[in-house]
Parts: C-alpha cells; sequence; structure tokens
C-alpha cells in the first residue's frame, strides 16, 4: 500500500528478477489500475533509475502534472535513502 493526498494506492510489482526491470501496477483508490515501467541501470559506480509516466487520453493536463511531481518527489525521497545508505 501507498500512502498518497488522496488515499491508499495497492502497489503490485512485477516478478522479481535480475535485469533491474522493477514495472509494477498501481491501483488508486478510485478503482483504475495503473502500469508503471521502472528500470534500474548500472552506470559507472552507481546506478540510473528510469520510471515512464504516461498521460492517457482520459488525463487532464493537470493531473498529469500532478503526477511527474509526485513521481519527482518520490524519486528523490529514493536518491536520499540511497545515498545516506
Amino acid at each position: 500500500m501507498g500512502h498518497t493526498p488522496n488515499g491508499q494506492n495497492k502497489v503490485m510489482l512485477t516478478e522479481r528478477n535480475n535485469f533491474g526491470i522493477l514495472d509494477h501496477y498501481v491501483k488508486l483508490t478510485s478503482g483504475i489500475e495503473v502500469y508503471v515501467p521502472m528500470r534500474v541501470v548500472k552506470n559507472g559506480d552507481g546506478s540510473e533509475v528510469m520510471l515512464t509516466v504516461f498521460h492517457t487520453p482520459e488525463m487532464t493536463d493537470e493531473g498529469y502534472a500532478k503526477d511527474m511531481q509526485t513521481v519527482e518527489k518520490d524519486l528523490n525521497h529514493l536518491k536520499t535513502i540511497i545515498e545516506e545508505s
């Protein structure tokens, strides 16, 4: 479960693998399920994390911008956790 301003969303990860694929599905409180492709790729002594946010036909520009802000916040939080460990 993930806590958001709109309530708790359910996060379902794809099968564990050794390829840096962290794709997942997020089931929103509205019942809509969103596919989120995510990859971790080695880069020198570190890694790059890549996440795709789709702008779906039913999504407003404001909704998309809000999703992008949420993803940016989450990725910055992930970066902080990794750098502190």
